[in-house]
């Protein structure tokens, strides 16, 4: 989808089990990993040696190379919660800070101004548009 020329983009911020939606507003940011072999795309051969899925590695792709500057974000909870609503900054970084989130390894950051804060509560799956 696309809205004056950029891309919208929804990601994740945890699910029923885990919710990073205060950290990602607080620092302005959304996160995405495992981050532990370092900076895409230098940790890729390395995460598929571990074992990571084909997925994975390109959701991490996405996130890391396709996702741009003022690109529109729609930040998730689960399946039917929309938590805000924001524009990236800047290009892709790795940032150690984020190596352990209550044991999640979340260390590739995009930044991001957050417009609108919610939350707004959908039908069960109405987001699921595809991966984050």
């Amino acid at each position: 989808m696309k809205i004056e020329g950029c891309n919208v983009w929804q990601h994740a911020a945890g699910d029923d089990g885990r919710d990073y939606v205060d950290l990602c507003l607080k620092w302005g940011v959304i996160l995405n990993g495992p981050g532990h072999l370092g900076r895409w795309p230098d940790c890729r051969q390395r995460l598929h040696d571990e074992g990571w899925s084909a997925k994975k590695l390109s959701d991490l792709r996405r996130f890391s190379e396709d996702m741009v500057d003022g690109d529109i974000v729609v930040l998730r909870l689960g399946t039917k919660v929309v938590a805000a609503v924001g524009v990236l900054i800047g290009g892709y970084e790795w940032c150690d800070a984020f190596g352990d989130v209550d044991g999640w390894l979340l260390q590739h950051v995009r930044r991001v101004r957050w417009y609108w804060v919610g939350p707004q509560t959908f039908e069960t799956y109405a987001l699921k548009l595809g991966d984050t």
